[in-house]
């Protein structure tokens, strides 16, 4: 058997003694996690190296820009 069929085995094992509750949990991550490959294998890669070639581009900016961008999302889920 090979390495991939083992491991499906193995899990397959440990589900038998989880409750419907916790299957639909793992079922959800099963879903998410092959979402995020089709996701994945449709992403493009666009080189920008000609538009921003005389830019600099600071990457803690980037980083704070995302942070307040998503910041409401944190302060709805605790005013929740």
């Amino acid at each position: 058997m090979n390495k991939a069929a083992l491991q499906k085995n193995e899990i397959y094992n440990k589900l038998l003694d989880l409750d419907e509750k916790e299957l639909g949990v793992i079922g959800e991550y099963i879903d998410f996690m092959r979402h995020k490959k089709h996701l994945n294998e449709k992403k493009k890669l666009i080189k920008l190296k000609g538009i921003l070639k005389n830019y600099h581009i600071d990457l803690a900016d980037l980083k704070n820009l995302k942070k307040e961008t998503w910041k409401h999302l944190s302060e709805e889920s605790l005013s929740e």
